[in-house]
């Protein structure tokens, strides 16, 4: 077994100790660093969405700078309550125990209220402050997202919905700029007189030529809707403060699982990783590194056949040895990375130095199978794709030989992905089942299914037969790759089958 593992620790190190996988171990963590704080910086750097309302109604304008403005107050305290979470020091006191109303809890009316009239965003950093973990910056609310601005005479003076159309039109294009709107006009509201917010009326309308940033459009939606409910409200004998009391009912609800003992039966947000983020996530990171390596796998040999060097290796070993050493080497190069991210993430989390969702995410791995469970599915995936490769790669001459068996190759991998979304949903209902069945979706299905315990007889089986499958496979595999790996030309398709039958 010495010149496999000569030939697997070749491919190793060709890879491994190359610039390129050193320098992606490093500048990935600081690439998802920074990714996060380019998001924070471009969405702070996002230009106030300034926009018109042009009401013949009347009252829909302060209806809607009045939504806009509890908008504002609600993502206030969304964003107060997750800097709680990570800013405050749980040694020093718990979250539920801060000084009421700046505590974590439902943002609903009456807490707004009570957050802004104990003094909003300054009375809640100096409330928290004694708390906080050393070195962290003091809570800063979010940038304003939405400025309404007055109309212009132009459109003040407008007779009709269709002449402030008209009117604003080269603003909202950009042609001309709007009094007052530095970053230019974003978007008009243009309410009709005959509107009343009911089917019976004449329809708003709202004019915008962006059509990606659909917050503003739903904030107004929802303040005429809020508008119509509350006139609405008042002919049935309703004040506002009693409709804003039935607007803040908030009926609690606790989720319990059946098999669980422990709390009653109360799942907890670990439960909620345990069952499903978990498993998604390892589904994705097995189908990217199968991938990933296979295409090493297919690259490197296409390469060393079409220079000659599979002829000089071949003067040493065997085709069986150098196939074999080529598997081992490329598997070990697909465990290296997550593996080296794994034990970044604990050696952070043991150091205290990482959240608290990094440091569940690590108990959850080494409380449960799911790292061994990863661990065998990617290597009987791997085996399955990567003989794949190999046969593609000694049967090509180039990558553009290679494309042509790659197409169907992909369409069939990743034909189940649709239905991936019904596997997460109902891990052990009918599509489950049968995408477990498949062998080469096997792994995948059974990754999603790990945490919904699956019936054992159906993975004790299908994984038999996915192991069945590989070993077939990989005989098969293995005759094309033996006849075909020191052809000058690479045979044709139709000669495939009989390479398989036969290796001659």
């Amino acid at each position: 077994m010495t010149p496999v593992f000569l030939i697997a620790w070749r491919e190793y190190k060709q890879y491994i100790l190359s610039r390129g996988f050193l320098i992606f171990l490093v500048t990935f963590p600081l690439i998802v660093i920074l990714g996060g704080g380019a998001i924070g910086i471009l969405e702070s750097s996002k230009p106030v969405r300034t926009f018109v309302v042009y009401d013949q109604a009347g009252g829909y304008a302060e209806a809607i700078d009045r939504e806009i403005a509890e908008r504002e107050r609600h993502q206030t305290i969304v964003a107060f309550d997750a800097y709680l979470e990570a800013a405050i020091d749980k040694s020093k006191i718990a979250l539920e125990d801060l000084p009421a109303p700046f505590a974590p809890g439902a943002t609903t009316q009456s807490r707004r209220n009570a957050f802004f009239a104990a003094g909003g965003v300054e009375a809640a950093r100096a409330a928290v402050q004694p708390y906080l973990k050393s070195g962290v910056p003091l809570y800063s609310a979010p940038r304003r997202q939405f400025a309404r601005i007055e109309l212009a005479d132009p459109i003040r003076s407008a007779a009709t919905i269709e002449d402030a159309a008209e009117a604003l039109r080269p603003f909202l294009v950009g042609a001309q700029s709007y009094p007052g709107a530095g970053g230019g006009l974003f978007a008009a509201v243009l309410i009709p007189r005959s509107y009343n917010g009911g089917e019976d009326g004449a329809e708003a309308q709202f004019w915008s030529n962006n059509l990606t940033d659909p917050n503003l459009e739903i904030a107004v939606s929802r303040a005429l809707s809020a508008t119509a409910r509350r006139k609405l409200s008042e002919s049935y004998g309703l004040s506002p403060a009693e409709l804003d009391a039935l607007a803040d009912v908030d009926a609690p609800v606790k989720a319990y699982r059946p098999d669980k003992e422990q709390g009653g039966g109360e799942l907890e947000d670990i439960d909620r990783l345990r069952s499903a983020v978990i498993p998604a996530a390892m589904t994705y990171m097995l189908l990217v590194v199968v991938f990933g390596v296979g295409n090493l796998l297919l690259t490197n040999t296409i390469e060393e056949r079409s220079n000659k060097i599979v002829e000089i290796l071949l003067s040493s070993v065997t085709a069986d040895q150098l196939m074999l050493g080529k598997l081992i080497g490329i598997a070990a190069v697909g465990l290296t990375m997550p593996t080296v991210f794994l034990l970044g993430g604990v050696a952070l989390a043991l150091s205290g130095g990482g959240s608290e969702m990094m440091q569940t995410l690590v108990g959850v791995l080494f409380s449960s199978w799911f790292l061994a469970i990863y661990l065998f599915y990617f290597l009987c995936a791997y085996a399955i794709f990567a003989m794949i490769f190999l046969a593609i790669g000694a049967v090509s001459n180039s990558l553009q030989d290679a494309q042509s068996y790659m197409g169907p190759l992909m369409l069939l991998v990743f034909a189940p992905l649709p239905f991936m979304v019904l596997v997460f949903q109902n891990p052990n209902g009918l599509v489950a089942s049968i995408l477990t069945w498949i062998p080469i979706y096997t792994p995948y299905a059974v990754m999603m299914r790990a945490a919904a315990d699956p019936p054992i007889w159906e993975i004790v089986g299908a994984t038999c037969l996915m192991l069945a499958f590989a070993i077939v496979l990989a005989r098969f595999m293995g005759r094309i790759f033996r006849a075909a790996i020191l052809q000058s030309a690479p045979p044709k398709t139709k000669d495939l089958i009989r390479l398989a039958r036969t290796g001659a």
